[in-house]
């Protein structure tokens, strides 16, 4: 399942690069985007509703709602209050871990887009290299320096990824748990 939810994330980053509304002012639960995870399992955001497709279950159909309501195959499912929390603590758990993976996807293209600038600079300062007051070992240190800019956000940015995937760990425990304590949901139970 550890590899189910990083192939989540790694679904998300991709999605988000085509993403350039700014994050905070758009509000996750109101979007709409589509995208496989897990090995068996589609899940679309759709206006702040989890809807998560189970490819080898027979495409049971479970989502949970913006009310922390449950449904399987449109059936609404009674959860007691206990039950409740927990769906309410996945759906926050799930909606922050694709923020975090647009957030991630987005400063990653950042990063990119930064080098690209840099490759640009290197060679506008090939023509530098013309002038008698610029040599190569100028061209080194300033490329240096900017390789090391880029390698330090790079570095910010696998330390947020870290996080992202210990995220992507504490959902797995509660779509576990989910599935234990609601009875209904043992139709997933694989």
């Amino acid at each position: 399942m550890k590899k189910s939810l990083l192939i989540l994330v790694l679904g998300v980053l991709i999605i988000s690069l085509g993403y350039s509304a700014d994050l905070k002012k758009k509000k996750t639960t109101k979007y709409k985007t589509s995208f496989s995870t897990f090995e068996d399992v589609d899940i679309d955001i759709d206006d702040g509703t989890i809807v998560m497709i189970y490819k080898d279950n027979d495409d049971v159909k479970v989502e949970i709602t913006e009310d922390y309501e449950l449904y399987i195959d449109n059936e609404k499912v009674k959860i007691n209050k206990d039950q409740r929390k927990l769906v309410k603590e996945y759906y926050f758990s799930m909606m922050l871990l694709i923020d975090e993976a647009k957030t991630i996807g987005l400063q990653g293209a950042e990063i990119g887009v930064e080098g690209a600038k840099m490759g640009l600079k290197a060679v506008a300062n090939v023509f530098k290299l013309l002038s008698s007051d610029y040599d190569t070992d100028d061209l080194e240190r300033e490329m240096e320096e900017e390789a090391d800019k880029l390698e330090e956000e790079a570095e910010k940015l696998e330390k947020f990824a870290d996080k992202i995937e210990e995220r992507a760990d504490e959902l797995e425990r509660l779509h576990d748990k989910m599935i234990d304590e609601i009875p209904e949901l043992e139709v997933l139970d694989y």
